[in-house]
């Protein structure tokens, strides 16, 4: 009987994409898979910390940096030439990976030069529509029929959501027009409800945790510093910079920390604080899974996070407010009186599809 040897590939994106493969990669090694995980910058950091035992390979990533004078999503088209370069670049360098390290599972989550014949190549995405502004409405169409393309050259297409209308990524990986090679596999939370954690040595009352590339990440935490602590309630700060995770007092009622584990965020979590964050999916996620309320200030520009929080206001699930009008006493308010998301326990979906696969090299 054969381990299969696994390479597992987050994109450097912000921290999500990493985060989300921890329950991947965590269910691999269990099952006896070979784990090898290849990225680089803050995300290869977080990994490390997570999977220290594991082998670890630097594949260069995006490095898509953005403006706070301009937006996103021109941002992002104007380097369109360049991300077709990289993707074409880390389709060849993946053919040597392969080669020299005889991998049979490639497993990217959303870089789309991770596919190749000589592997077993699985594509993880929640973005299977892309949502665009206004602005640029006119290559809508456009940017769908390449993204598909794209995702048919996978051998699986994972959607980390439930398929039925309960579901956390609405119109982003719904729909009648989706690739035949998709198929949903729950959410997935590096939260783990049947580990015991230790009680945190402090309670807080609300934690807010800031992600996301830069220039936004800084002005998102300069904002929430110029209004944290509220009323005297005892916060956290999570800076969203792995590597140090001691938590420190900045001021009354304020502690900051730059990064903290998976199971030291658990188990602050646990107590029930307010979370504020940005929209991103993996975050929401995360939320969702550990049932806490929520603040969500989604990135400006990011059509992606927009649309999620709006959605996920308008089902009455959080409180969402811009980041330029970010309030936060009246924005706690608020979100105190919303209920959140209730799952059910049940967040094994993904187990039965990584077990499906991993048996096709053990007959």
């Amino acid at each position: 009987m054969k381990n299969p040897k696994v390479l597992v590939c987050p994109l450097d994106w912000g921290l999500g994409h990493a985060t989300r493969c921890i329950p991947i990669i965590r269910h691999l090694k269990q099952s006896g898979a070979q784990v090898i995980i290849a990225s680089d910058g803050p995300q290869l950091t977080l990994l490390r910390e997570e999977f220290p035992a594991l082998e670890f390979i630097i594949l260069p990533g995006y490095k898509m940096t953005y403006n706070r004078f301009i937006p996103i999503a021109f941002k992002v088209l104007s380097e369109v030439p360049r991300l077709f370069l990289k993707i074409t670049r880390e389709n060849k360098l993946l053919k040597s990976i392969i080669k020299e390290k005889d991998i049979d599972v490639v497993i990217s989550d959303n870089r789309y030069g991770l596919w190749n014949k000589k592997a077993y190549s699985v594509l993880m995405t929640h973005q299977v529509n892309i949502i665009v502004p206004p602005t640029l409405k006119i290559a809508s169409q456009w940017l769908q029929s390449l993204t598909h393309k794209y995702i048919r050259r996978f051998d699986e297409c994972w959607i980390p959501d439930f398929e039925g209308k309960q579901n956390l990524s609405g119109d982003l990986s719904h729909g009648t027009n989706i690739p035949s090679n998709c198929k949903y596999i729950g959410i997935l939370s590096r939260f783990d409800r049947s580990a015991s954690r230790s009680v945190p040595e402090r309670r807080y009352e609300i934690i807010a945790i800031v992600s996301g590339p830069e220039t936004q990440r800084t002005i998102f935490e300069e904002k929430l510093l110029a209004q944290l602590p509220l009323n005297d309630k005892p916060c956290l700060l999570i800076r969203g910079i792995p590597g140090n995770t001691k938590i420190k007092t900045l001021r009354r009622s304020l502690d900051v920390a730059d990064h903290l584990t998976s199971d030291e965020l658990e188990g602050i979590l646990r107590s029930g604080p307010m979370v504020i964050c940005r929209a991103g999916y993996s975050t929401l996620m995360d939320i969702a899974f550990s049932g806490n309320k929520a603040i969500l200030v989604p990135t400006p520009g990011q059509t992606e996070q927009e649309y999620l929080a709006a959605n996920l206001s308008k089902a009455g699930v959080f409180y969402t407010t811009s980041q330029k009008r970010m309030n936060l006493p009246d924005a706690f308010s608020k979100a105190s009186l919303l209920n959140g998301i209730q799952l059910s326990d049940e967040k094994t979906g993904y187990k039965a599809v990584l077990n499906k696969l991993l048996n096709k090299f053990r007959q």
